[in-house]
Order: C-alpha cells, then sequence, then structure tokens
C-alpha cells in the first residue's frame, strides 16, 4: 500500500459505523487515526457478534487507530484535545448538533486554534434545519429518504413497504465523508485554509440514483415497472441472472435453447420485456431448473 495519508493525524470522536467507517478508510491510507471514546467506551464495544467477549463489527470499524479515552464534559478533556488540535489535520465527529459546541470543541473553536483543521460532522439531517436535532439511525433514514419503498415499487405483490437489514446509509455516508475529507485535504493544498464539512446520511441516501429516479416517477405518467434481478432457480440452489443488455438477453435465449424468444412479441422489445419479465423468468427457470447451478453458471459463460 502507498499509505498516501501517511502525514495527516485525525482526531476520530464519532461512534457507531458511519463515523468509524470513514475513518477506517482514513486509517487504511496511512493516517494517524486517534479514537476519542468516553469512559467505559462506545456501545459498539458490546455489539455482537462477539469472539472472545470483543465485538467483531467494532473491530472491523475502528482497525488500525489509536485508543484514547478522555472525559470531554470536563475541562481537562476539553483541554486536552485542544492541545493535540495543534497538530491536527482532520476531526470526524458524529455527535447530535450543537453537542461538540456545548463541550468547547465545536469547528468555530478549533479553528481559531488550527486554521488549517478539516472538520467532518457526520449526522442524520445536516448541522441545520427542522430536522438537524432529531435523532438518527439507518432504517429510520431509509424510510425517510424513500429508499424503503423502491423494492415495493417494482414488486406489486407486495402491499407493504420493504426493508433492509443492512446499515446502508450509515455506510454511503462514511464513504461520502472520506470522499469529503480527501477533496478538503487537497483544497488546502491550493489555499492553506480548512474548512467545515457537513455530512448528512438523509441526502447521501437521496444521492442514491435508484431513490432520485424513484421519486421522480412521481412526477412522470406511469411507465412499464423496471424488473428487478431476483434469484433463479436451479436443480441444486439459485443464481442471481442480469439481464442488462439485448447481448445479455440473446445469450440468454441460447443458453435456455429458446431463440424464440427473439421474434416473441412479448420480449422482443426491451420495453416489451419489462412489461412481461415475470413471464420471460418463469420460462427461463423451466430450463434453468433443469441443470445445477454449476453446469448453468458453464453454459451461461460460454
Amino acid at each position: 500500500m502507498t499509505r498516501a495519508f501517511s502525514e495527516y493525524r485525525v482526531l476520530d470522536f464519532s461512534t457507531t459505523i458511519a463515523g468509524p467507517h470513514c475513518s477506517r478508510l482514513l486509517a487504511d491510507l496511512g493516517a494517524d487515526v486517534i479514537k476519542v471514546e468516553a469512559p467505559g467506551g462506545e456501545m459498539m464495544r458490546m455489539r455482537p457478534p462477539l469472539r472472545n467477549g470483543a465485538s467483531a463489527m467494532y473491530g472491523q470499524l475502528n482497525a488500525g487507530k489509536k485508543s484514547l479515552v478522555l472525559d470531554l464534559k470536563s475541562a481537562a478533556g476539553a483541554a486536552a484535545i485542544k492541545k493535540l488540535i495543534e497538530n491536527t489535520d482532520v476531526v470526524v465527529e458524529n455527535f447530535r448538533p450543537g453537542v461538540m459546541k456545548r463541550f468547547g470543541l465545536d469547528y468555530a473553536a478549533l479553528s481559531e486554534i488550527n486554521p488549517k483543521l478539516i472538520y467532518c460532522s457526520i449526522s442524520g439531517y445536516g448541522q441545520n434545519g427542522p430536522a438537524a436535532d432529531q435523532p438518527a439511525y439507518a432504517p429510520v433514514v431509509h424510510a425517510t429518504s424513500g429508499f424503503d419503498l423502491t423494492h415495493t415499487a417494482y414488486q406489486p405483490d407486495r402491499d407493504r413497504p420493504d426493508y433492509c437489514g443492512i446499515f446502508i446509509a450509515d455506510v454511503l455516508t462514511g464513504t461520502y465523508a472520506f470522499g469529503a475529507i480527501a477533496t478538503a485535504l487537497e483544497q488546502r493544498h491550493k489555499t492553506g485554509q480548512g474548512q467545515h464539512i457537513d455530512a448528512s446520511m438523509l441526502e447521501s441516501m437521496l444521492s442514491l440514483p435508484l431513490v432520485e429516479i424513484q421519486a421522480a416517477q412521481f412526477d412522470m405518467p406511469p411507465q412499464p415497472k423496471r424488473p428487478i434481478f431476483g434469484p433463479i432457480e436451479t436443480s441444486d440452489g439459485y443464481l442471481n441472472l442480469s439481464v442488462a443488455s439485448e447481448r445479455t438477453f440473446e445469450g440468454m435465449a441460447a443458453a435456455a435453447n429458446r431463440q424464440d424468444w427473439l421474434t416473441d412479441p412479448r420480449f422482443q422489445e426491451y420495453m416489451k420485456r419489462r412489461v412481461n419479465w415475470g413471464e420471460l423468468m418463469d420460462e427461463f427457470e423451466a430450463w434453468s431448473a433443469t441443470v445445477t447451478s454449476e453446469e448453468c453458471l458453464r453454459i451461461l459463460a460460454e
């Protein structure tokens, strides 16, 4: 690895997933990341799965960092941070907006000590606005953004919004925050000045093309639903088939020995396939269910 960020020091005040994921990426590139935790440690230290009493999730999110315990509510804790800030390049925090200001450790205060400081605040709904003070967890942000409606919109047999068990909003926002920090560091080379980054989980989710398109469709005339590429049954399991181009469709027809699909009015044109997607998958599965997954993969690859 090039360890391109080895010249930078990061103070990481973040907890749970989004902030620690961001600072883990910085650590992976060689940054000296110091994770600042309250006495007793953050709650993720006890989140399962546990191995020998230690959280594997916490370990994955915080590998490569140093650890420092400070009570930020105390005068001594705040003073220690201000001393460290003199030689710090980046701060990452994901407290509710206003908390760091109450500690006397917000961007306005710390940038007076170090004008070159890059200060990244991660929150659910941004540092300002009517929802800024609301607590935010990934499942709630998924619902607020409309993400939970995206799969439902393409599956007419569902009568309630879908849900996602993976914390997409956390990982996505942490990744965007990492990119914003890298951009700010590049800008600092040109201007000599730091800046305050406002990374919002909601805005991150709204940037997803699927969510944007789904929202836009409410203002458009009704259109055929986009196919969802789901599991295809084989004789001994399931495969996922992604029919993303005309060439892929032709190969799929050849694999199933169904060249008649190429002239079938239900499937011949892309828009017709969207309308009749369920029928196409049913007919493909009539073949795939007769062969093993390994055989199906071999034939499709050919």
